[in-house]
């Protein structure tokens, strides 16, 4: 009996011990795993995917070098203008809508080259949305539509033509302004990005009119853009002449000139 007990207790206490370690080398496992995935999720802010209620949390320390990956992006608001439409009076009424939305956004400040290198399908140049392929749409679609915000100096400023986006309106108020951003001071607008200030935006800002604006060309400000990344496929002739790619800031949300290392808004602005 005696032999029988010594027995079933070494069986307890080796099965206890058994026990024990497993549960240790659980408790191990977990933590392990629990460190991977916050460590992942940290990398994510710099270029994981991110969704659009997860915007707001993020810390910026200097912008990206990627564009973000925004699972669910913003849908757009739209209204009419001095009686035009969003989706104007002819061309792609799609593209159209685009050009004239008016929401705000939470803007991701990425790298001026984040945006240049930004690959597009060329079958879709010079095409309506109507016509582009599912393929090439939902190339366009992952980074179209994300809030951004670039950094850089205005090559320059030019009151545009009467467009569709517009309803072809021959006054000023009906009419974009078309910017090009470069990288560095100085530069010509052969690799820049276009940036436009659409009518129903400007109507809102009144210190972004022309005159404050070809300031800021001569002056060689440093500006920041934010507002919507944008396809616009009407102009790939123009690549290396008079932009650097067919993506664009469009419309500009906010410009902001740099103040004594400080962004400061162009509408609370005096003067320039």
């Amino acid at each position: 009996m005696n032999n029988s007990r010594k027995y079933l207790n070494e069986r307890a206490n080796k099965f206890a011990w058994f026990v024990i370690i497993l549960t240790i080398a659980v408790l191990v496992i977990t933590a392990l795993i629990l460190i991977v995935y916050l460590r992942s999720g940290t990398k994510g802010k710099d270029s994981g995917k991110i969704s659009k209620k997860g915007m707001n949390s993020l810390n910026y320390e200097k912008p990206l070098s990627e564009l973000p990956d925004i699972q669910e992006k913003q849908k757009p608001s739209f209204s009419s203008f001095n009686g035009c439409p969003p989706e104007g009076d002819a061309g792609d009424p799609a593209l159209n809508r685009l050009k004239n939305r008016t929401d705000e956004g939470n803007y991701v400040p990425v790298d001026f080259d984040a945006l240049i290198k930004i690959q597009w399908p060329k079958n879709i140049e010079r095409r309506n949305r109507a016509n582009w392929s599912p393929k090439d749409a939902q190339a366009i679609e992952r980074y179209e539509g994300i809030p951004i915000a670039v950094e850089g100096f205005l090559a320059g400023a030019k009151i545009e033509g009467p467009e569709s986006c517009n309803c072809h309106g021959a006054d000023e108020e009906m009419r974009d302004y078309h910017l090009w951003l470069t990288k560095s001071k100085g530069e010509d607008r052969s690799g820049s990005i276009v940036v436009e200030v659409s009518p129903p935006l400007r109507a809102k800002h009144p210190n972004w009119d022309i005159k404050n604006l070809r300031k800021i060309v001569k002056g060689q400000l440093e500006v920041r853009i934010s507002g919507w990344l944008l396809m616009d496929p009407e102009h790939p002739d123009q690549i290396g002449k008079t932009r650097g790619t067919i993506w664009e800031i469009h419309p500009i949300m906010l410009i902001e000139l740099k103040e004594n290392g400080k962004w400061i808004s162009l509408d609370n602005l005096s003067s320039v």
